[in-house]
């Protein structure tokens, strides 16, 4: 999805809406793509263009624990000011300094690239499919009770009795 920063667009038209739904091209060479869905808001003056919106979708990924496949759920907020200027560029461009895009009056404005970023910058990171046995423990609430290796267990049982350290005992005072 594209916005063209004319003046007398964004001077007769100051706010708008529009649904997105596209298939976004996480990786940029179109081997990792994600779904986003939901409507954006475009807030426009004479110098800049707000875009804001909540999108959700889902993307492929590969779980941490198992390696296997699955579609990962994800709600994004996608909040991106352009800055439009007489001699700024063609195509929008990100500057990191001003923490802002800037483009040029009539340029082109690539709000799939906002989306692409938004979404990329909120994914986890640590994929976890949920199925994976140690998940499902820890979604049990037996987080913290991991099967002991059985090379450790007598390890286990040392620590665990009382060693008497040949001190006074508490009852004894």
């Amino acid at each position: 999805m594209f916005l063209v920063a004319d003046p007398a667009l964004l001077e007769e038209s100051p706010a708008w809406s529009a649904d997105f739904d596209e298939l976004v091209d996480l990786e940029d060479d179109g081997s990792w793509r994600g779904r986003a869905r939901g409507v954006l808001h475009v807030i426009a003056s004479p110098d800049r263009l707000l875009v804001d919106g909540r999108l959700t979708g889902t993307v492929p990924r590969e779980c941490h624990l198992c390696l296997a496949h699955y579609l990962e759920r994800v709600s994004v907020r996608v909040v991106e000011v352009c800055e439009v200027a007489a001699g700024g560029p063609p195509e929008a461009v990100f500057d990191d300094e001003a923490e802002a895009w800037r483009v040029g009056h009539g340029g082109r404005v690539n709000v799939t690239e906002m989306v692409r970023q938004a979404v990329v910058l909120g994914l986890p990171t640590r994929a976890a499919c949920g199925a994976c046995p140690e998940r499902s423990e820890a979604r049990a609430g037996r987080a913290g009770e991991r099967p002991v290796d059985p090379r450790l267990a007598v390890l286990r049982k040392l620590l665990a009795t009382e060693v008497d350290d040949g001190g006074p005992e508490a009852s004894d005072q």
